[in-house]
């Protein structure tokens, strides 16, 4: 008689699967079932235990970014609302990469260590009166929401990193981040196809959490003895990021204006104006060099223009949009920076003068400062009026 065939039994199974009587491959956080039939995956008992620690190597690094060039879906409601918004595939990833350090993600202490951090100090990363929506309710989304944990944890290992003065043990947070951030886009990914009440202050914040991690990563070395990659190669992920926020607020403003979420479109960041007469001259210069360069025959000369008017209004009356001011800049004047044309690279520079601004937003300042520093020494050679308007970005964010 043959032997009996031993039936594995799936202990860890989700709920879903469970309900349905089928095999479950315990895949967290969505299984493969509940990912090919679209449907939410829940585990009521904790998934099977994965390796405890994940070494970050070369080829893992050409899977995840396998992964994630894979794109993911432009937003949708419950209600079957048009699709709207730009592409946000890529936008994840941008400017980080990983490192050859293992990092212990299941860690306890590890977690732990990194929560401590965001309920103290990363939680007043935008402004310090959204601390305590950050430290309560989007904790309490998170533990409902595993992508938003994971976007959490991203976000404060970056921020550890920023102020880890030795390169190799910042490294290894840098490292961390992205391995955090690949964990979520799967569920981050299956969520953006269904936006619901239910969903949406975890998403939003998700958003504005990865957006976050998008413009500071690039300034900060993975210790693979690459050159940290620069914001202008990642400029249309970045672009296209700042719409696909906008695309979650669209769909979604009538439910986050009806909660805690609220707080955030009433606030603006404390920023003090540069007063009118500050920046007369460096607008006039931006102009002049406009005209000089690119002359008011171009097509350019116009993108250009509403970019340094754009940034001259955020400068002079609203810094709460200094951030988003890639997006009003306009898509021209992305792919301009893209091909690192002189006029963008110094209206950018500019740019980077105004994050710095930003004190209570620490990656923002962060990353204007690194920007400008960056930047500034591609203008050598370019002749006086360049060289008055780098100094003086220089000198702006004590460089």
């Amino acid at each position: 008689m043959a032997p009996k065939r031993i039936h594995k039994k799936s202990r860890f199974g989700c709920d879903q699967c469970k309900k349905r009587h089928v095999k479950c491959d315990e895949t967290a956080p969505t299984c493969k079932s509940c990912a090919t039939r679209n449907t939410e995956c829940h585990y009521s008992r904790p998934a099977r235990p994965q390796s405890s620690c994940l070494v970050m190597d070369s080829n893992s690094t050409k899977e995840s970014t396998a992964s994630l060039g894979s794109s993911l879906p432009t937003v949708h409601s419950a209600t079957d609302s048009p699709r709207i918004g730009p592409d946000m595939h890529q936008c994840f990833s941008v400017g980080i990469g990983f490192n050859n350090t293992p990092f212990c993600l299941s860690s306890r202490q590890k977690d732990l260590e990194l929560m401590h951090y965001w309920f103290t100090k990363t939680c007043c990363s935008f402004t310090a009166d959204h601390a305590d929506l950050l430290r309560g309710h989007v904790v309490k989304e998170a533990l409902k929401h595993e992508y938003l944990a994971d976007f959490i944890f991203a976000l404060t290992s970056l921020h550890i990193a920023s102020e880890t003065s030795d390169p190799v043990s910042a490294a290894v947070y840098v490292g961390a981040a992205l391995q955090y951030q690949n964990n979520a886009v799967p569920s981050f990914h299956a969520a953006l196809h269904n936006v619901t009440q239910s969903n949406c202050d975890a998403i939003f914040v998700s958003s504005i959490l990865t957006m976050a991690c998008s413009i500071v990563s690039p300034f900060l070395s993975t210790g693979n003895n690459d050159a940290t990659k620069s914001l202008t190669e990642s400029i249309m992920l970045l672009y296209d990021f700042l719409n696909g926020i906008n695309s979650v607020v669209n769909i979604s403003r009538h439910w986050l204006n009806s909660g805690p979420c609220k707080a955030i479109f009433s606030s603006r960041p404390k920023f003090e104006p540069q007063r009118k007469d500050e920046m007369t001259l460096p607008i006039r210069r931006l102009r002049k060099l406009n005209n000089a360069v690119t002359g008011a025959a171009n097509p350019l000369h116009e993108t250009y223009e509403h970019a340094i008017t754009q940034l001259e209004r955020c400068f002079e009356k609203d810094k709460a949009t200094a951030v988003p001011w890639l997006a009003m800049a306009g898509k021209d004047f992305a792919n301009e920076l893209q091909k690192r044309a002189p006029i963008a690279l110094m209206i950018f520079v500019h740019w980077g003068v105004l994050l710095d601004k930003l004190d209570e937003m620490w990656w923002a300042k962060f990353s204007g400062k690194k920007l400008v520093e960056e930047l500034c020494w591609s203008f050598n050679g370019y002749g006086n009026e360049w060289d008055e308007a780098t100094k003086w970005a220089k000198m702006e964010v004590g460089l």
